[in-house]
């Protein structure tokens, strides 16, 4: 019996260094959103969110923004009969996030901090979807999807913008400033903090992000969903009455001349 209970205490002493071990070499990751919920009101041109929290001292810090996923219908141009450009087939992006954008630490190269093996940036992105037709230059087409999303502001690689404070306790502080662009529409929305040591990412932290409809938007978009006819018909009176405005503008000012 006694050979029994020093076996179990010798594999709980052993489990417990071990744990102890693993957590040392991962170390904790703390991590926060000034804000978890965003308004989009009437005169919302997008804004800025601010990310705090601390690592181990001898780790980084990458923070992506990401979500939600859906699947994208594009037109393909090139040259028909050697020199037209025109829309040739039909390519589709499955599995696409409508927002994806990596911070990466300062002073140091965002090449470090990207590639699929971490699971982090546009080649890791690459593996995750699928695009058809099978024949179609995937390479390609998601390149030039990465280009039409940056000039949104929906896509991005932000080198050198995760901060870092001061080492003390074997802990140190990092803060990042988001951007969240205009183009950046209603919904949910994941924040996710990566730690990493020597090329490998040791924890992560997720932190759900939602904005939402608030005030005049709000409204217009219920009455749409919830009464379309109300709507269609507020629509063409809007339209008509703006009409009429710019008409008398004019008439106003002396017509053309």
């Amino acid at each position: 019996m006694k050979r029994v209970v020093s076996g179990v205490v010798t594999v709980v002493l052993a489990s417990l260094a071990w744990c102890g071990l693993c957590l040392a070499a991962d170390g904790p990751l703390l991590f926060d959103l000034a804000d978890n919920n965003l308004k989009i009101s009437t005169f919302y041109n997008g804004t800025t969110l601010d990310v705090t929290g601390k690592v181990p001292a001898d780790h980084d810090v990458v923070v992506q923004v990401s979500g939600p996923r859906k699947d994208v219908h594009l037109k393909e141009k090139g040259k028909v009969a050697g020199f037209l450009w025109m829309n040739k087939t039909d390519v589709s992006l499955e599995n696409t996030p409508a927002v994806y954008m990596i911070y990466t630490p300062i002073g140091r190269p965002a090449a470090a901090f990207l590639g699929p093996h971490l699971n982090v940036g546009y080649k890791a992105l690459l593996r995750d979807i699928t695009i058809s037709p099978a024949s179609a230059d995937k390479a390609f087409i998601f390149a030039e999807y990465v280009k039409l999303m940056e000039k949104s502001g929906v896509y991005a690689i932000n080198e050198g913008t995760v901060r870092y404070g001061e080492p003390n306790n074997g802990m140190k502080e990092f803060a990042a400033t988001l951007t969240i662009p205009s183009k950046m529409s209603a919904g949910a929305y994941k924040v996710t903090a990566l730690a990493m040591h020597d090329g490998v990412v040791t924890n992560r932290v997720d932190k759900n992000l939602t904005l939402e409809l608030s005030g005049l938007p709000a409204v217009i978009s219920s009455m749409a969903y919830g009464r379309p006819l109300l709507f269609g018909f507020m629509a063409v009176f809007i339209a008509i009455g703006a009409g009429l405005v710019v008409g008398f503008l004019f008439r106003g000012g002396g017509g053309a001349h």
